[in-house]
């Protein structure tokens, strides 16, 4: 009988060991709830978009989404907040340079060919590539100019074509046009009045300008995404690292304004 009750005993222990065993490598029961995201749509990389990335005003603060700066403006931001520590003596000079963003638009004087011609673009940086020369990232290396685009308004007969306007151009700068003819070829005509419309459009009114018909009869597409402005895939208005300059916009001409633009309409 002891015999037969020892034999139970340990067959018992060694089923709860057994059953111990088993449970040790099964995955809990784990109950999933949903998201309690606001947004909870995927994007176009397949990402959860978890908050509206526009400013939502709100009678309540707390559900107010105030319009936070690009990482660009955070630098030159920071950069402004840098020079004010360093020079304390002039208290003014780092409200100049944080209200720059806020500066009156520059004014070519002359008309829309020959603006360009001396046109100032934004201001680059040397990244990565400073490193095998001594420089620092952040250093300047040069500025995007116009030059491209200016000698093909002439070689192209389009600048004889203007005539006292207004009008309206996307101009690229000499790095998106030098893209462009490595990737698609030559410069022509039909490519510079892709960049030209008429009337004279305001940078702040490029949203509300209803359809924006090129020279050449092409319609360009406007799109607002990432709370930026866009035509034709080019950012307007756009932001470089760094202290220098961004893409000029808005530069008074005798017979129009010029917008400067980072890629070739060509490329939509």
């Amino acid at each position: 009988l002891y015999n037969q009750l020892h034999y139970l005993i340990m067959k018992l222990f060694l089923s709860l060991a057994l059953i111990s065993g088993v449970t040790a490598f099964t995955a809990p029961n784990t109950a999933v709830h949903q998201s309690t995201a606001l947004f909870n749509g995927l994007g176009s990389g397949g990402m959860a978009d978890t908050r509206d990335p526009d400013t939502v005003n709100n009678e309540d603060p707390r559900k107010s989404i105030s319009a936070a700066p690009s990482f660009e403006e955070y630098l030159k931001q920071r950069a402004a907040e840098a020079g004010g520590a360093a020079a304390p003596a002039a208290a003014a000079a780092p409200v100049a340079a944080a209200a720059a963003p806020a500066a009156a638009a520059p004014s070519g004087g002359g008309d829309l060919v020959g603006t360009l011609s001396s046109l100032e673009g934004p201001g680059e940086v040397w990244g990565a590539d400073g490193i095998a020369v001594g420089k620092e990232e952040n250093d300047l290396r040069g500025y995007d100019n116009f030059g491209k685009f200016h000698a093909a308004l002439q070689s192209t007969g389009v600048a004889a074509e203007l005539g006292a306007g207004p009008y309206t151009i996307f101009a690229p700068t000499d790095p998106a046009l030098e893209s462009y003819e490595l990737l698609r070829g030559p410069i022509t005509a039909e490519i510079v009045k892709l960049h030209i419309v008429n009337g004279n459009i305001a940078s702040a009114d490029v949203p509300n300008a209803g359809e924006l018909i090129s020279l050449g009869g092409t319609p360009l597409v406007y799109r607002y995404a990432v709370r930026k402005h866009f035509v034709n895939d080019a950012i307007l208005g756009e932001k470089t690292f760094g202290p220098y300059s961004d893409y000029p916009v808005d530069v008074a001409c005798s017979n129009g304004v010029i917008h400067s633009v980072g890629l070739c309409f060509g490329f939509y």
